[in-house]
């Protein structure tokens, strides 16, 4: 479906960074690409109680499509993939998806931003594909007010922060823990 939209990439000839600038005059060789519109948290600031109308399948970027727009930015002269969400490691190809980007001629780094639940089971995998950095986004250090914030049990926190100190321990060149709140208040009775 995407190839309809995209020049052929034995028709691009190869491109400089000036190719990518901005109207601020700023080069570009950074892209992010969401492998997965779908979540395993329900954030209150980001997903509602009732969850959202996903995307049919035939509407989502296949495996292959991602890495041909890697293919396709990389003769455009960026050098960095980040792999986004919703959650990139619900998508079932991920250390697939890494490895294949990272074989890409002019490919130097791959990264993915996690919410962390499930980066300890996938870890090493990833790292052996190529995978070079991970930001973590963790919302709070409290057990009970990641859940408030996630609406999900508390023990997801656990798997989080087993996570955040396995990717430390890696050989990954740069984790980064991120936070999407800015601060939450305690009242008697819950988190706002």
């Amino acid at each position: 479906m995407l190839r309809k939209f995209l020049t052929p990439l034995s028709a691009v000839r190869r491109h400089s960074t000036k190719d990518l600038v901005d109207g601020f005059n700023r080069e570009h060789t950074y892209l992010r690409i969401s492998v997965s519109e779908k979540c395993n948290l329900r954030c209150q600031y980001c997903m509602p109680l009732e969850g959202v109308n996903l995307t049919p399948k035939s509407g989502v970027l296949t495996t292959n499509e991602i890495v041909y727009l890697g293919e396709h930015f990389a003769n455009l002269g960026v050098r960095k993939i980040r792999l986004t969400g919703g959650e990139p490691l619900i998508n079932k190809d991920i250390v697939k998806i890494v490895r294949r980007l990272k074989n890409i001629n002019g490919i130097e780094s791959v990264s993915l931003t996690t919410n962390g639940i499930t980066l300890y089971r996938h870890l090493h995998e990833l790292i052996d594909a190529g995978l070079d950095n991970t930001n973590i986004s963790l919302d709070t250090l409290i057990p009970e007010k990641f859940a408030f914030i996630g609406r999900r049990p508390r023990q997801f926190h656990a798997k989080v922060m087993m996570s955040i100190h396995e990717a430390i321990a890696s050989s990954l060149k740069s984790v980064k823990v991120i936070s999407g709140v800015r601060s939450l208040k305690k009242t008697k009775t819950s988190w706002s």
